[in-house]
Parts: C-alpha cells; sequence; structure tokens
C-alpha cells in the first residue's frame, strides 16, 4: 500500500508542477481567459481528487501520524487556494485584478501563487519521508511466540 501511496504523491507532485505551467501558459498567453481555464479545471477537479486519494492511502499505508498531519495540512493549503480569491473579492477586487484593483487586495491574491508553492515543496517532502520509511515489516506467527 505504500508503493500506491507513492504512485499516488507522484502523481499529486507532478499535478502541482504542471499547475504552475498552466498558470504561466495562462498569463502570457492572449487571450489570457482561454489557456488559463486549464489550470482552473486543474485546481478544481484533478488535485483535490489526488489529494483526498493521498490521504486515503496515507491512513490505509500507515504513513504515521506526522506525514498524516503534513497530508491534512496540504489539503488546508488546497483549500486556502480558492479563499485567497473569497476574501479579495470582499476586500472589493473584481476579477481578474487589475490596475484598479483596491489596496491590499494584491497582497492577499499574491499568496496564491505563494501557497501553490507550498503546497508543491510539501507534497514532495513528503513523498520523500514516506520513501525513507521503506516497506512495512508483518512478522510472521513463529517470530511473535518467541
Amino acid at each position: 500500500m505504500r508503493k500506491a501511496f507513492l504512485v499516488i504523491n507522484a502523481l499529486l507532485t507532478l499535478s502541482l508542477i504542471a499547475q504552475l505551467y498552466l498558470a504561466a501558459l495562462g498569463v502570457f498567453s492572449e487571450p489570457e481567459e482561454e489557456l488559463f481555464r486549464f489550470h482552473g479545471m486543474n485546481g478544481r477537479i484533478i488535485l483535490p481528487i489526488l489529494l483526498i486519494l493521498w490521504i486515503v492511502f496515507g491512513f490505509i499505508a500507515r504513513i504515521g501520524r506526522t506525514n498524516i498531519i503534513l497530508t491534512f495540512v496540504c489539503l488546508v493549503l488546497l483549500a486556502l487556494q480558492t479563499a485567497y480569491f473569497i476574501i479579495a473579492g470582499a476586500m472589493g477586487a473584481s476579477p481578474p485584478p487589475n490596475a484598479t484593483t483596491p489596496g491590499a487586495t494584491s497582497y492577499v491574491l499574491a499568496l496564491h501563487g505563494l501557497g501553490g508553492t507550498v503546497l508543491l515543496l510539501l507534497t514532495a517532502w513528503v513523498f520523500v519521508r514516506v520513501k525513507a520509511m521503506g516497506p512495512i515489516v508483518r512478522r510472521s506467527a513463529d517470530a511473535l511466540q518467541t
């Protein structure tokens, strides 16, 4: 089961790398909205599915309390990615942010990029931690009796 967890972890990490690429593709293309929708689709559909599978397989694979907590931190970070836009909207930002975006909303929206980067680094770190654990060693009935 740890192998399955690590495969999902690798897919999640690759999807986050793709997410950064898709964000840049959307920002640096004309018209911006046309290609930017792939960033939104990946962030709203693929990443949440992979993250939930990652957490479920983490429990099944017995990756340890600290690693499970880190997977939940990743879930919170993913939820915050949308929350930054909700907060900025409540502060008066109109999507997409532009030169007329009020004061501090740009700083709130910049957290979106920072949060995505932290999420990517955290998934890579969990992969390394779980890979270092190795496979689960099962004891035989004879070893338990002695």
